[in-house]
């Protein structure tokens, strides 16, 4: 699944004294904690209201009613902190200022079961966790059963190594995830089978995107042995949206790229045959209309599958970003380096990086884009798309934006590994 490395990682480099803090004399100041319950009725969210951005944060849980919650930033003031008030699912907070930071106890009534995940306020500084709720069952071999850390032996402290190797190297999310190298590629040829997608005369999308696909995979095996690649179909066969993120979850995918061909519908022919470019989406809200309609025509193949339309809602995608914390800002980075590659070295029209509610992208629990590929409504862009050169150069394209991120990926991972 979906790792989290570079946090955990941050985390260890803090504790070595191989991460340099950049501004030390910016105070953050922690005003309170919040802990509320869900709107979507599945769990709570612990809010950490702070006056300035944080450097990272980490988790542990050492049992199934205890969450040990990190913050590190410099010089943290507490001054006017403030706890939440305790109840049937909280039954008490302790704040600690620790080397770095502070850290937070969260006892939870017995009876109460969560997972857990942390991101940042897109808006604004504060930190959030998100605890989902979960049952005793599932909680087996998540929690290690040991001993909390007291953090209170530990004021003053810079040398927290013992504690955390014995507290938390096997609970982090890093941890839980497995935590080790950029290692499974899932690449989808959208629509299949029945559901030809779009069209451009005799030129088919669901042909069109399988050839481009089947090259990238190509290209990932030759070059990259060590990535394995998974296909969701490698023929003419109609996959469901919901069976492909299955496929993608089922062999803890790290990357879910799904390949698209465009089409512009519009009256006047000469404009219709004129619009070409690529597009890359990652998952989220559609900020334009044209955004929306190449969401809507993607996403109508679940109308071949249950002959009901489905769209995606903002309380969908925040639901996906608590149950799958920082997948929709590494999609985003992946989208842009798709873009570039685009751009820059295939020479080809862009359209630029944007977001959308792809069904495909959700049923996905790991980082993930939408590739349009170009118009094939576009006569020229069509007999591009259909050529052995034109596959060639963007598969070659795509290729070279994974090769990219498993590169960064690996060699932070290398390079931070080896400082433990």
């Amino acid at each position: 699944m979906y790792r989290q490395v570079f946090r955990f990682l941050s985390l260890l480099l803090l504790f070595s004294g191989l991460l340099f803090l950049t501004d030390l004399s910016a105070q953050t100041e922690l005003k309170r904690v919040s802990a509320v319950e869900r709107s979507d009725g599945k769990g709570f969210v612990v809010r950490y209201h702070l006056s300035n951005a944080i450097d990272s944060s980490t988790v542990i849980q050492p049992s199934a009613n205890l969450l040990q919650m990190v913050i590190y930033s410099p010089e943290i003031d507490t001054t006017n902190f403030r706890y939440p008030p305790t109840g049937p699912v909280f039954s008490n907070f302790e704040l600690f200022e620790i080397p770095h930071g502070i850290a937070l106890n969260i006892h939870l009534t017995d009876g109460n079961y969560f997972n857990y995940s942390t991101y940042t306020d897109k808006n604004g500084t504060d930190h959030l966790l998100a605890l989902t709720s979960t049952t005793d069952t599932q909680m087996t071999g998540i929690t290690p059963d040991v001993d909390p850390i007291d953090w209170s032996l530990y004021a003053g402290n810079s040398d927290l190594d013992t504690a955390f190797n014995n507290g938390m190297e096997d609970t982090t999310e890093n941890a839980r995830s497995n935590g080790s190298r950029f290692e499974v590629v899932v690449i989808d040829a959208g629509h299949g089978g029945k559901d030809p997608g779009t069209s451009g005369g005799r030129i088919r999308e669901k042909d069109v995107v399988l050839d481009v696909a089947l090259k990238v995979g190509q290209y990932i095996e030759e070059n990259i042995p060590d990535l394995k690649v998974v296909y969701t179909r490698t023929d003419d066969t109609f996959i469901e949206l919901e069976e492909r993120g299955r496929i993608a979850n089922e062999h803890e995918g790290d990357l879910f790229i799904s390949i698209h061909a465009n089409a512009f519908d519009h009256h006047n022919r000469a404009r219709k045959q004129s619009v070409q470019g690529a597009e890359v989406y990652f998952l989220g809200m559609a900020r334009s209309e044209t955004a929306l309609e190449v969401m809507k025509r993607e996403n109508s193949v679940i109308e071949l599958e249950s002959g009901e339309t489905e769209e995606l809602t903002e309380d969908d995608l925040l639901i996906y970003e608590l149950m799958n914390a920082g997948n929709m800002s590494t999609s985003q980075r992946i989208a842009e380096m798709i873009e570039s590659q685009f751009r820059e070295r295939a020479q080809r029209k862009s359209r630029g990086v944007k977001q959308a509610g792809f069904q495909v992208l959700y049923e996905a629990s790991m980082p993930g884009v939408l590739i349009e590929l170009g118009f094939l409504s576009n006569p020229n862009e069509a007999n591009y798309l259909t050529s052995e050169y034109g596959q060639t150069i963007v598969a070659s394209a795509i290729f070279r934006s994974i090769r990219d991120f498993k590169l960064d990926y690996d060699r932070s991972f290398n390079r931070e590994t080896t400082s433990r």
